[in-house]
């Protein structure tokens, strides 16, 4: 358990230190920043303690948004897809939902899109309508949510397949 515990906090503080120094300085067409921290909330596995769930959430968030000075915005859409998560994970993997290991094997290609992609839809919706938070800005929100959504998709779900199939 203590082995595992490590690890898991060694894979974390790995994927937020490639946040911060890496993804957080690629800014494709101007706006584009993948937000690969997201597969912290995605490869949490379903036995663990909820409430440890929503402060690593926060926690996060809260350095995510010093570093970018986004005021909050990254902690709030963090905390939200943390606390949502057993909802997710029951609208996507129905009955499995309760197994450990039922988010990345044994489940079906359709089941993990859909678990993953409204994770990073719901995550990006929050933090996007924080951050411009004017309606008519509007259109620039939608964009920005859905191209956004589509990359930060992508990179995760490369490094979910590298990490899964070790």
């Amino acid at each position: 358990m203590i082995r595992e515990q490590l690890r898991n906090i060694f894979f974390y503080t790995i994927i937020l230190v490639f946040q911060l120094f890496v993804f957080n300085h690629i800014n494709l067409v101007g706006f584009i920043t993948p937000f690969i921290y997201l597969i912290i909330f995605i490869h949490y596995k379903t036995s663990y303690n909820k409430t440890t769930l929503i402060f690593l959430g926060f926690i996060v968030g809260i350095i995510v948004d010093l570093s970018m000075q986004t005021y909050g915005s990254h902690t709030f859409a963090t905390i939200t897809i943390c606390y949502l998560r057993t909802w997710i994970e029951k609208y996507s993997f129905g009955v499995n939902s309760n197994l450990p290991s039922a988010m990345i094997n044994g489940t079906q290609l359709i089941n993990r899109l859909t678990f993953f992609g409204l994770i990073i839809f719901i995550h990006s919706l929050i933090y996007y309508s924080l951050v411009f938070f004017n309606i008519e800005l509007f259109w620039t929100i939608v964009l920005n949510i859905i191209i956004n959504s589509i990359i930060t998709f992508i990179v995760i779900w490369l490094i979910s397949q590298l990490i899964s199939n070790k």
